[in-house]
């Protein structure tokens, strides 16, 4: 008997990452779901006066779910009567299911030593569709609730939101590249990209404002607990 090669062996194990890549998806869409849901079920119980049950918090934290992806939520239950649109996306809601949906691209594609990895397009196109395989039955299920999504909002930019932050993860694992810019493009610029000096600058450019999004991310989450535990009376 002779030993499998390691190329043979790395074949045969491709279906297995496939799927884990699709499964990997699905598990992004998770977590986010589900952190959106415990942080909205902690705030329904800790309310002393909830006119509602824990199936409508379920809705709510389904439809702020779909809110952190760009969907454009309508407001049944108002004072008026009156449906109205809720379209401001908080940014901490948003970074979340970015920052997953990113990191489940760049880990498919940076597989374990020796084992074999999909291609770039394999990888952005399954992450993407076990993502959204997850995301279509809570769509569904927050429909006719309280917050409901507008179903174009769920096409553009909710979908755009996904692929972006699956694209960022190619380029992220592909080792943040830049490429060449386009043959129209004046030829002073064909020289400086060329210049690794130019290059360095860039990607230091890019890690600083990198930086500088989480710091005001942080900070905002900072000055909000700050701010509830402050007004822990009014809140309560």
């Amino acid at each position: 008997m002779t030993e499998r090669s390691p190329s043979l062996s790395a074949e045969q194990g491709g279906p297995a990452v496939l799927a884990s890549a699709l499964l990997r998806g699905v598990l992004a869409a998770g977590l986010g779901l589900g952190s959106i849901a415990v942080l909205v079920m902690v705030l329904w119980i800790s309310s002393p006066a909830s006119d509602s049950g824990p199936g409508e918090a379920v809705h709510t934290a389904a439809g702020l779910w779909l809110l952190a992806h760009g969907a454009e939520l309508i407001r049944t239950d108002t004072l008026t009567g009156a449906p109205a649109p809720v379209g401001v996306v908080p940014l901490l809601l948003a970074a979340m299911p970015v920052w997953l949906v990113h990191r489940a691209v760049r880990d498919a594609l940076e597989p374990d030593e020796g084992g074999w990895a999909p291609s770039p397009g394999a990888a952005f196109a399954l992450v993407t569709g076990g993502y959204l395989l997850a995301g279509a039955p809570v769509a569904l299920y927050a429909r006719g609730a309280s917050l409901s999504a507008e179903p174009l909002s769920l096409l553009f930019p909710s979908l755009l939101v996904v692929a972006g932050a699956a694209a960022a993860g190619v380029w992220t694992a592909a080792g943040r590249p830049v490429g060449p810019p386009p043959s129209w493009a004046p030829v002073r610029l064909h020289e400086a990209m060329a210049r690794s000096r130019f290059v360095r600058r860039v990607e230091a450019a890019g890690r600083s404002a990198a930086a500088g999004v989480m710091v005001l991310l942080g900070g905002g989450a900072l000055v909000v607990a700050v701010a509830l535990v402050w007004h822990a009376d009014p809140v309560q």
